[in-house]
């Protein structure tokens, strides 16, 4: 625990984000019925809507440090990169944040994908499709400027009742699944975390302790009848929970350096999602698919005295999406998504105006008290067509528009999207795709009417996206790809606001600009002669820009160079070997030169004056050198350099894993995760007065072991 990862969530009503995630979000799994028999699928690594190559939910299963979760394995795609560690690795794609990401999961929004411990919360067992669409997607995508990470998990097998069993030393979990009749079947899953029994023993007592050791649980349930020929119904319903109780030691460099943790840390969250699904299709060969659903999103969190945070959101949403073949060839998709997300919370702490991602901030214990509680509805709508044009045998089309509006800003946003993808030949495409992507704000904190600025525009960026790809049968692939982002509207805080002497001016303002461009290639080899696997490298720059000063930055989460390298090989019929090696250059951090002693008001604490009065190495002075005022101060403010203009060591990593599959009822695997304990900084430790640090280093090599029986 950095103390980074603490003052991430301290600023604002960050817990809050994920109740207005799913506001305005948008996505639609393809309208066509779905076949009977769910396989796995394929994951597809799309710059836009219509890109390859794939590589198969299969092969991400088995990605060596993945602990066989194809959503964990992601970050061995290009260009991905993870904001931090545990629950903050969420993924940030092409130099957006990772909250400008959505996650869906069977066409409805879910409320978080990534666990505490940094799985994701879906059984392995049941993902029969990953899509992560990374840029320019198509219109029926909304509320999003990063990517959109779409799931699909398969229908429950209409056979004999079955039942699984997962046990690993990470994660412990059992399902159930069989048909229920002639035309009719379910499955359900359960799964919890096995962290709390040896977490303990990593952590250094004198630094931190737990006063509940982190774990969480998730469940999957779902009932498909298949009514007739033409129509499905499903049922389900999905959630997670995670919570963590921390007091942090007596040598804790975050007590020092932020003395209102003194009380430790307390988080808990959790997630219940109920959906009904019933597709069709309808005169003309339209084929369409409705959504009813519901989820509830509870977070409460406290640090200290420093923020106490409890949220509730429900939100209820209709989602109606058709698909027309035209008798030309061509093919119109529209559709709407209604919801109504009604956000209850209460928040008492320490308020410091400021975006951390985009400025260098205060210590948080040296905010003023603020208290602000609300209970809003936010109502939105958002429409779309695209129109698919055979313009020739050998050219696509892609025409598209979505709008969308909410009744908390009023905002009404025109997205148009437009793609193409021209064949050169058999083996080789080109593709080209634009489009104008908005979200909803992530943080609640920016837009509350205590401590925020509420008629903030809401973000946007311009997509802008280049690519070739080549095949070779089914053995080989390639996509190169290159692409360009604009991103407008960004929130930071408004140097004029004081609360004090100037509150009447806006706390935050839409000054901050920013863009993102990079080169990428894939290259994915199906098994021949026993081997198979890919290469990825992404090149990218991303930057930032304070229009209030003009100041241009890298933006955190800038890594130049990012390169995987995976590869499998098929011992036996029963064993495969595998192994992944990824290079990424290192971190950027905000240099930090020395510190001011502070008292609770932030004002500066002169500690040359010793308890006499006089000034230390006068002639006259008679004291012991000892300041009269140091019980002043509450703290050490950090000289903070240039921001983010530090870039620590490049990191690099190798994992291994084995499968053994003794009978079709029971595998096995064994991985090492970090195989050459290879020492990555990740940080830096400072003293309490920051003159001194010492590196942070990554986890050493790790050891894991998992088995699956089918009953």
């Amino acid at each position: 625990m950095k103390c980074i990862i603490v003052r991430k969530t301290l600023f604002g009503l960050c817990l809050l984000s994920a109740s207005l995630n799913s506001i305005q979000a948008q996505d639609l799994n393809n309208t066509e019925v779905p076949a009977d028999v769910a396989e796995l699928s394929t994951i597809n690594i799309q710059g836009h809507e219509q890109n390859t190559p794939k590589i198969s939910t299969q092969k991400l299963l088995k990605v060596p440090g993945a602990g066989g979760d194809p959503l964990k394995a992601i970050e061995a795609l290009p260009g991905v990169v993870l904001g931090g560690f545990g629950p903050f690795s969420i993924p940030a794609i092409r130099g957006s944040s990772p909250d400008d990401n959505i996650f869906i999961t069977d066409f409805v929004p879910v409320g978080y994908v990534f666990h505490n411990d940094g799985f994701s919360t879906y059984n392995e067992n049941l993902v029969e499709d990953f899509q992560l669409k990374a840029g320019a997607w198509g219109p029926k995508y909304n509320n999003a400027m990063g990517s959109v990470m779409d799931t699909t998990l398969r229908d429950p097998y209409h056979e004999d009742i079955t039942s699984i069993l997962d046990v690993s030393l990470f994660r412990v979990g059992g399902m159930i699944e069989g048909a229920v009749g002639d035309d009719s079947a379910f499955y359900a899953s359960y799964r919890e975390s096995l962290l709390q029994f040896y977490v303990e023993n990593i952590v250094d007592e004198e630094e931190l302790s737990f006063t509940e050791v982190p774990k969480n649980s998730d469940y999957q349930l779902k009932y498909h009848w298949q009514v007739d020929g033409s129509s499905n119904l499903r049922l389900l319903a999905t959630g997670a929970r995670d919570s963590v109780g921390i007091e942090f030691g007596p040598e804790s460099k975050d007590l020092q350096h932020e003395p209102d943790l003194a009380g430790g840390l307390n988080a808990e969250a959790f997630y219940h999602n109920q959906a009904i699904l019933y597709d069709t299709v309808i005169a003309g060969g339209t084929s369409t698919i409705v959504a009813f659903s519901h989820i509830e999103n509870d977070q409460s969190f406290s640090v200290g005295s420093l923020i106490d945070v409890k949220a509730t959101a429900f939100e209820y949403r209709l989602k109606n999406h058709y698909q027309t073949p035209l008798k030309n060839g061509d093919t119109l998709h529209y559709g709407l998504d209604s919801n109504s997300t009604n956000i209850k919370y209460d928040v008492t702490g320490k308020d410091i105006p400021c975006s951390d991602e985009f400025e260098t901030c205060q210590p948080a214990s040296l905010g003023l008290d603020f208290t602000t509680l609300d209970d809003i509805t936010v109502n939105s709508t958002y429409v779309f067509t695209n129109y698919e044009w055979l313009a020739t045998p050998f050219l696509e089309v892609s025409l598209g528009l979505g709008s969308s509006y909410n009744d908390f800003t009023h905002d009404i946003t025109v997205q148009p999207r437009i793609s193409s993808r021209y064949e050169l030949n058999s083996q080789w495409k080109l593709n080209a795709a634009v489009g104008r992507h908005t979200q909803f704000h992530r943080d609640i904190r920016f837009i509350d009417k205590e401590v925020g600025t509420p008629d903030l525009k809401i973000p946007n960026s311009d997509h802008y996206v280049l690519g070739f790809e080549y095949t070779q049968g089914n053995s080989l692939s390639a996509k190169l790809e290159s692409y360009y982002k604009k991103i407008n509207d960004l929130v930071i805080s408004n140097p004029a606001y004081d609360k004090v002497n100037n509150p009447d001016v806006d706390r935050y303002l839409n000054e901050v600009s920013g863009k993102a461009y990079g080169l990428e290639l894939l290259i994915n080899k199906n098994l021949t002669d026993k081997w198979y696997g890919w290469l990825s490298v992404a090149y990218s720059k991303t930057k930032r820009t304070n229009e209030l000063t003009g100041t241009s930055f890298n933006y955190e989460l800038d890594r130049p160079w990012i390169v995987n390298l995976v590869a499998s090989y098929q011992y036996s019929p029963k064993t495969t070997i595998g192994w992944k090696w990824r290079y990424q250059s290192g971190a950027l951090i905000t240099p930090i030169s020395g510190s001011n002693p502070v008292d609770s008001l932030g004002e500066l604490v002169d500690l040359n004056v010793d308890v006499l009065g006089e000034k230390d190495g006068n002639d006259n002075d008679i004291g012991d050198g000892i300041p009269d005022n140091l019980a002043d101060v509450h703290l050490y403010a950090p000289i903070n350099g240039a921001i983010n203009s530090k870039r620590l060591p490049a990191s690099h990593r190798l994992d291994f894993r084995i499968d053994y599959e003794s009978t079709a009822t029971a595998t096995y695997y064994f991985e090492i995760v970090n195989l050459y304990n290879q020492q990555n900084v990740s940080g830096y430790d400072y003293d309490e007065t920051y003159d001194t640090k010492e590196d942070v280093v990554s986890l050493p090599t790790l050891f894991n072991f998992g088995m699956k029986l089918t009953f």
